[in-house]
Parts: C-alpha cells; sequence; structure tokens
C-alpha cells in the first residue's frame, strides 16, 4: 500500500489537474473540431491542386488527368460550357456518374455559372444526406470547357463518436495508471525526505545524527551537506560544553581561592580598628590584595588553556612557607591556634618550581587546616 503524506498529495493534485486538462481539452478538440478541421484540410488540397491544374490546357489536363486523379484521389469533369443550365447539369451528373459518382443532390446554379463565365472559380460543397457524404467541388472555365475538380468528403460524425467514446475510456484508464505510477514514484522522491526531516529533528534536539542516502540526485547530495552540518555542529556543541565546564571551574577555583585572602584582610582590617597593628598589617593586606588580583588573573589564564606553561625557577621553599604563615597570624590567633613547624631538620630548602602556583598550594593547606 502507497503512504501518501503531504508533498505526495500536493504532487498528486497538480499531476491529476495538469492531466485532465490536457486530456480534458484534447477530448473537446476531437470531439467537436475534427470534422471541421477534416473539411478544413480536404479544402486545402483541392485548392492546392486546382492551382497546380488552372493554367494547364484542355490538352494537357485530359493528358494528365488520369495521373492527377490516381495520386490525389480526386475526379476531374469537363463539360462544354453552353446550353441552359439544367442541360449542363444533366451533362455534369452523367460525367461524374461516368466517374462512378453517385449523387442525390446536386444543382448548378445560373448565378454560379455566371460568376465562372466572368473568369471566377467557385467552390461548392454539395450534402448527400443519408449517403452520409458530401461532394467537395472546385468550378472553373478553361478553353470555353467548364471543369470540375471533385472530392468526396465522407461524413465521420458516427466514426468520430465511437473513436471519441474509445479515447475517454483510454484517456480515464491513462489517468489512473499515471496517477499510480506518480503516486509510486513520489514515494521514492518523499522518503528520503522524511530521512532527512528525522535527522533534521534530531539535530535540533542536540542528537547529531548522520544518515546515508543513495539516490544519485540533489538529495543524496543534500543528505551529504546535512551529515557534515551535523558533524560541525557536533564538534562546536562539544567545545561549548568543554567551555561551559571551564567556566564552572573557573568561578568555582575563584570563589574557593579569593575567600582566603578576603578573610584576612577582613580579619587585620579588624585588628587594626581594635589597635593590634603593630606596623605590619597595612603591608599584609595590600600583599594580599595584590596576591588576590595575580591568583585571579592566573585562575582566567587558566580558564582558557587545557594545559598552563609552568614557569619554572629557583627559590627558597622555606622562605615562602614562612611567608605565607605570616599572613595568617591574626587569623590563628582569633581562632586560638599555633603552628608547629620543623623546618631546621631539612637541609636544602632550594627547589625549582612555579612559585606562585606553589604559594596557591600553600595558602590551600593552611587555610583548609584552619578550617
Amino acid at each position: 500500500m502507497i503512504k501518501m503524506n503531504k508533498i505526495s498529495k500536493k504532487l498528486l493534485m497538480m499531476v491529476s489537474i495538469i492531466m485532465l486538462l490536457v486530456f480534458g481539452i484534447s477530448y473537446l478538440l476531437n470531439n467537436y473540431f475534427s470534422s471541421d478541421y477534416y473539411l478544413y484540410k480536404m479544402k486545402q488540397r483541392l485548392t492546392s491542386i486546382y492551382f497546380e491544374v488552372q493554367n494547364l490546357s484542355i490538352e494537357e489536363l485530359v493528358e494528365a488527368e488520369q495521373s492527377i486523379e490516381n495520386n490525389n484521389n480526386v475526379t476531374i469533369v469537363m463539360v462544354e460550357n453552353h446550353g441552359s443550365t439544367e442541360e449542363i447539369n444533366d451533362n455534369v451528373q452523367f460525367a461524374l456518374f461516368k466517374d462512378k459518382i453517385v449523387l442525390n443532390k446536386f444543382w448548378i446554379t445560373d448565378e454560379t455559372l455566371q460568376k465562372v463565365a466572368k473568369g471566377q472559380t467557385v467552390k461548392l460543397l454539395f450534402n448527400q444526406g443519408k449517403l452520409k457524404s458530401s461532394l467537395l467541388t472546385v468550378l472553373y472555365e478553361q478553353e470555353n470547357q467548364l471543369i470540375l475538380l471533385g472530392t468526396v468528403v465522407v461524413h465521420n460524425t458516427d466514426a468520430l463518436q465511437i473513436v471519441n467514446q474509445l479515447n475517454l475510456y483510454s484517456i480515464l484508464l491513462g489517468i489512473i495508471i499515471s496517477l499510480l505510477l506518480v503516486a509510486y514514484f513520489s514515494q521514492k522522491i518523499i522518503t528520503p525526505l522524511e530521512k532527512l526531516k528525522s535527522v533534521a529533528k534530531d539535530i535540533s534536539n542536540l542528537n547529531f545524527k548522520q544518515v546515508e542516502i543513495k539516490s544519485g540526485d540533489e538529495i543524496e547530495e543534500l543528505s551529504y551537506s546535512i551529515n557534515e552540518m551535523s558533524n560541525r555542529l557536533k564538534n562546536a556543541h562539544s567545545e561549548l560544553v568543554k567551555k561551559n565546564q571551564s567556566l564552572n571551574t573557573l568561578i568555582s577555583s575563584i570563589s574557593h581561592e579569593v575567600k582566603t585572602p578576603l578573610s584576612l584582610i577582613q580579619a587585620y582590617t579588624i585588628g587594626i580598628q581594635d589597635g593590634l597593628d603593630d606596623g605590619t598589617y597595612t603591608d599584609v593586606i595590600l600583599e594580599q590584595v595584590t596576591y588576590t588580583s595575580e591568583m585571579v588573573d592566573y585562575l582566567i589564564k587558566l580558564s582558557k588553556v587545557q594545559a598552563m606553561k609552568v614557569n619554572k625557577s629557583k627559590f627558597d621553599l622555606r622562605e615562602l612557607l614562612q611567608k605565607v604563615i605570616a599572613q595568617y597570624k591574626i587569623t590563628l590567633q582569633n581562632n586560638h591556634l599555633h603552628v608547629r613547624s620543623n623546618l631546621d631538620s631539612i637541609e636544602n630548602f632550594s627547589i625549582e618550581e612555579d612559585m606562585s602556583q606553589m604559594e596557591i598550594v600553600f595558602h590551600n593547606l593552611i587555610s583548609n587546616a584552619i578550617k
């Protein structure tokens, strides 16, 4: 069973309308204008024969008469153009009878004979009634001879009705077969489009699928473009997720790292207000502000690259550790805590590392220990 969708229905409707118009117009033309067209073509043929023989003498016409009649399916009759109208009519009818053309109705009028006598060419059509035929004639005068060129025109109304009826049945059958074929082949076109639609919907839901279509046309090229778009969106989405993760990590790191220097700044500021400053509190506060600024810059740089370059240099680890511990003097006192160190047992305090990152490590260790 052929599945119909919106595009198939539209395509089927458009093709149906076009076929109905084409076949309908063809049927109407055959039914109502074929007889007139047939008569028009017969008149044209008879006129062309007249143009060929009008300048021939009687002797030349007599010699060519048999050939012209056989090749063009016409009858040529020549009678003396004198006497009464009735005599001329009898002579013409008898000549036609000898050529095996029997007529029910035939009469050349005086007016027609007068026109011919003046050198005019007269075209007449004699309907034979029940014989269902007509005699199409051209009359003209040549060397006092009345020359008639005639051809029988068969009335084909009955035959045309039968043919048109058969055409109608053929048209209806052709329309049905054509519509079935259109529905079948449109489905061949629509099926890949439905696949593309499904994949596009999945991509919009961040499910970056691929589609494989082998149709050898623009739809296959479109599938390649959609697959490429899916890959690029997948990569872009992956990069965006990584950046979001880096941003979340940055925010978390800043929140965590900034708390410690802010706590120290707060503690030393309160100490100044309480008159506990021994002359070093403002230096510690400025140092913590500088440290906080540098740490924020470092974290921002860290979020921009996956692996930051480490700037290693030689420095004294004991001095760095004592410096960091000194910054927590007020916090340790407020929490009634004391730091015990055994630094004298270490022989070599000189190391080669990134001093700024080591300072962050010590701050995290001491602040977490205090908490």
